[in-house]
């Protein structure tokens, strides 16, 4: 097992947060967090690989200074893809996972 601990800053035209691989059982995302000082929106997408989809998981309009805390669990098989999008630039994360 091994832990996922990622932070920087969203890019607008979207930032892979975690990818699930062949080389572990599974990668599961167990806490996100997004803030920025400005009023923003953050998207949040999961990639299918099994279906070839793409999913909206959710779409927040913040006012400044807000911080989202996302404590859902996201259990990523191989090729599974999860992607934040920022409408402005600026907007901060930290992931926090785990890979088995």
């Amino acid at each position: 097992m091994a832990e996922i601990i990622e932070q920087g800053t969203l890019s607008t035209l979207g930032t892979v947060l975690a990818t699930g691989n062949d080389a572990t059982l599974s990668t599961k995302v167990l806490t996100m967090r997004f803030y920025n000082s400005s009023a923003y929106t953050i998207t949040l997408e999961r990639y299918n690989a099994t279906t070839l989809s793409t999913e909206v998981l959710y779409v927040f309009n913040l006012s400044a200074g807000d911080t989202v805390s996302d404590t859902f669990n996201y259990a990523l098989s191989n090729g599974d893809i999860l992607t934040a999008y920022s409408n402005i630039s600026g907007t901060s994360y930290y992931i926090y996972g785990l890979q088995y």
